[in-house]
């Protein structure tokens, strides 16, 4: 019998999928999830099966018009991450290069990896506030880089990156005809901000995003990639290798959250500001800890001068109820990552176990 030993894999995904489980699950990136009962929706409004065959058009349409994108520039799929898959593989050439900011997170990482990218990392320093540092990108661009990827705001540090900022990114990438691809689904919870999508700066821009963080609504995997109709034609047909179509009746339940998606975004804003203000008055009792702090966006990461993530997450898994997201996740082993999307009464007792799992370690 022959050998298969090529290893295909998400360890960050392996990870969480074993840890979630925790009481205080301060490692979800993502809101806790808006139940089914807060919609407006009967079962009757529902079919199993309809006619959605290269796109949903009620979908596309509640998402054109939040995003003033035109149908033909929008590609549904199963969530961002399958999003991001989507992307890197159409784009995909024999010795193609990709530059991924760093830190990031992992996922995208291994798929580049895995449809054969050559992965190369621009910079995000910690001492610079996340900001990207455009002359990493300049450095490590070549007539070989397909694409230059970065999530904004920033996972895992919920940094903003501006529109100037993007589109230098955009020249660079141009300039050796490469694309920039922008995983914006954690921009929404920028609230006052009111940040545009960047696929409108310019035709090298691609945007992939989905309701799952920002509105808490992963179970209907509403994912979306924003990209010129050539793309999108050519996603539609990759797609065709994986599955027929979308489940008809979750496409139809998210077209009922984009029409209620007012309600669902002031009850994230009210969550999130909540947790934004525990966090902060967390973060002035612990002065070992070190943060770059937006004051938005569903994460934080966070650095200790003492402690390792990895360490610490372990004992509060195992002592403390209490999961965090390990830095090394991210290559920075010196950090963790903290959730805001849970209850504010469920993150305030998640961070006191924290700070008790601190202090019992110091």
């Amino acid at each position: 019998m022959a050998k298969y030993t090529r290893t295909i894999h998400s360890p960050y995904m392996q990870w969480a999928k074993s840890n979630f489980h925790a009481r205080y699950n301060l490692a979800n990136s993502g809101l806790m999830n808006y139940k089914l009962s807060q919609l407006p929706v009967n079962i009757s409004d529902l079919e199993l099966t309809g006619s959605h065959h290269y796109g949903y058009e009620p979908l596309l349409y509640e998402i054109g018009d939040k995003y003033k994108v035109k149908p033909e520039n929008i590609f549904t799929t199963l969530g961002t991450s399958f999003a991001n898959y989507m992307v890197l593989s159409i784009l995909f050439e024999p010795d193609a290069e990709i530059l991924i900011e760093d830190p990031t997170y992992e996922l995208i990482i291994s798929a580049a990896e895995y449809v054969g990218y050559k992965v190369k990392r621009f910079n995000r320093r910690f001492e610079d506030g996340f900001q990207i540092d455009i002359s990493s990108i300049k450095k490590e661009i070549s007539s070989k880089t397909k694409l230059i990827v970065l999530t904004n705001l920033h996972n895992p540090s919920s940094v903003y990156t501006n529109p100037d900022t993007l589109l230098q990114i955009g020249e660079i990438a141009k300039s050796v005809g490469a694309y920039v691809c922008v995983d914006e689904v954690y921009l929404d919870s920028a609230f006052n901000l009111m940040p545009q999508s960047s696929f409108h700066l310019d035709d090298n821009f691609i945007v992939t995003s989905s309701l799952t963080k920002v509105y808490g609504i992963s179970g209907i995997r509403c994912g979306y990639v924003f990209a010129e109709p050539l793309l999108i034609k050519k996603m539609w047909h990759l797609n065709d290798l994986f599955y027929v179509k979308h489940v008809y009746a979750a496409e139809q339940l998210a077209v009922i959250a984009f029409k209620n998606l007012d309600k669902i975004t002031a009850w994230s804003k009210d969550i999130l500001n909540k947790n934004h203000l525990i966090l902060d008055q967390f973060l002035q009792r612990r002065e070992e800890l070190e943060t770059v702090a937006p004051g938005f966006g569903t994460t934080l990461f966070i650095r200790s001068k003492m402690i390792d993530g990895d360490s610490l997450s372990e004992i509060l898994l195992k002592q403390y109820e209490t999961a965090i997201t390990p830095g090394r996740f991210f290559g920075m082993p010196q950090f963790f990552r903290i959730g805001l999307g849970c209850e504010p009464a469920d993150f305030a007792e998640g961070l006191k176990r924290v700070e008790q799992a601190i202090i019992k370690m110091s």
